[in-house]
């Protein structure tokens, strides 16, 4: 579909697929996203904003954590966030699902990977420290296995996928010691200048770039 939202002609429409476009042409150096129809796709996530100001999967869908950060880090990429409508209800969203941890629906238990997929839509919405970091980092420390790893909760096994977003939103929280991350493709700034990426860095102070 032009606007992204499939992967191919007749698929399952999703938010994840517009994400995923975006950050292609991006990583492929094709930053004004020319290979998907930028007017379309942004109004595809606009479309798909909730009454409560959160982003659902597709127009008419449930608010969920995973689709208001590819929702909004799409808007990013593509350089159209600015048209999102109601951002103070989507900031609101987000950071209502701070319980301790951060929660990817209202209701749900908190799982640290949201860390990072709430965590960085404050972040691409210009409001990240408006998150309770003590609390978040709390919240990790409560599901870090004696050996090692980070858990979605507590009690649970560790794994590579909740331990990485677990740090990444303490990071994105301004937590010392750990690596500054791009909000927009979740990866570290060291990581994206040793891919030779260094144009996409949007940090205002980066030791990497000086």
């Amino acid at each position: 579909r032009a606007d992204a939202s499939a992967a191919y002609a007749g698929g399952e429409c999703d938010m994840r697929f517009v994400f995923c476009a975006a950050a292609i042409c991006t990583l492929l150096d094709d930053e004004a996203c020319s290979t998907i129809d930028v007017r379309r796709a942004t109004a595809y996530i606009i479309a798909s904003q909730a009454f409560d100001g959160g982003l659902g999967l597709g127009p008419g869908m449930e608010s969920h954590g995973g689709s208001t950060y590819t929702g909004l880090a799409a808007l990013s990429l593509m350089g159209t966030i600015e048209e999102l409508k109601r951002r103070d209800l989507a900031v609101q969203w987000c950071i209502e699902r701070q319980v301790g941890g951060f929660q990817g629906r209202p209701g749900k238990a908190e799982d640290t990977c949201y860390s990072f997929w709430i965590g960085a839509s404050l972040e691409l919405l210009g409001c990240a420290r408006l998150s309770d970091v003590g609390s978040l980092a709390a919240f990790a420390r409560s599901c870090q296995f004696a050996h090692g790893g980070i858990a979605k909760c507590a009690g649970n096994h560790p794994d590579v996928l909740h331990t990485y977003f677990a740090l990444c939103g303490l990071s994105l929280g301004g937590v010392r010691g750990l690596l500054p991350i791009e909000p927009r493709l979740g990866t570290t700034l060291r990581a994206l200048h040793s891919a030779g990426l260094s144009r996409l860095c949007t940090a205002v102070e980066c030791e990497v770039c000086e």
